[in-house]
């Protein structure tokens, strides 16, 4: 099946949130967290999460999607942030603190959908705002301190499962990776598991390997297990070394 590649749209958000959805929900612990839903994910939080993504589309960030030219849907989408230039005195590129308020503005009042009978598939931790807390402030932190001077984040990344193995997640970081090494910018991603290997290919190394466990700060968070992932960093000019 032909897969096209382009920039997306603010109209394509729809489409690129449902493959977001099916790609991370609901077995990504991290995700949940973020994007708490039932399972099956309905219409109301495809459409809270639209307004989210929307929200947060700066002039900085540029989306990039796969179509899948049979059928015309959109299979899977990226969201690279750049930052050109070092962060100017007063510039905030990421949240200082990450409390219980800010959780709620993240989510723009997402967490109710995980009380009553929706929290039963919406998965351990996403009705505990201040457990939410302390994982976002964990992992904004790492940015806080690491995403500081010219550099490009590959915030977002992820393939529709019905067409992984085809291609699109690798055509989405090739299209990244060229447009860093002609920017002469070093670059990261929060890696999963499952996507190390790929990043790998495009001279991202593993910086850390990240393992969150709240049982270690509250006993009460034991229950919800560790969040892992890999924080990888791409340095200028790896595209050469590594031969993309």
């Amino acid at each position: 099946m032909p897969l096209t590649l382009s920039l997306a749209t603010p109209d394509d958000l729809p489409s690129l949130v449902r493959a977001q959805y099916a790609a991370f929900h609901p077995a990504d612990k991290l995700h949940v967290l973020i994007y708490p839903s039932p399972d099956p994910v309905p219409e109301s939080i495809v459409e809270k999460t639209v307004q989210r993504q929307r929200a947060a589309w700066k002039d900085n960030v540029t989306w990039v999607k796969v179509t899948d030219d049979e059928t015309g849907a959109v299979i899977a989408g990226a969201k690279w942030i750049f930052f050109p230039e070092a962060a100017k005195k007063g510039d905030n590129r990421w949240p200082e603190a990450f409390g219980v308020d800010a959780v709620k503005e993240m989510r723009m009042g997402d967490e109710g959908v995980a009380s009553g009978e929706a929290a039963k598939n919406a998965g351990k931790g996403v009705d505990d705002l201040e457990y939410v807390s302390f994982i976002m402030g964990e992992f904004m932190g790492r940015r806080r301190e690491r995403v500081q001077g010219p550099a490009v984040l590959l915030d977002m990344c992820y393939t529709d499962p019905g067409w992984q193995g085809k291609g699109a997640g690798k055509m989405l970081v090739k299209w990244g990776t060229e447009k860093v090494d002609e920017l002469g910018l070093k670059c990261f991603v929060e890696a999963s598991y499952l996507g190390r290997p790929l990043y790998a290919k495009f001279g991202f190394v593993v910086g850390e390997h990240v393992l969150l466990d709240g049982g270690k700060v509250r006993e009460e968070w034991r229950e919800f297990g560790e969040i892992g992932y890999y924080w990888m960093d791409r340095e200028v000019g790896a595209g050469k070394s590594s031969g993309k």
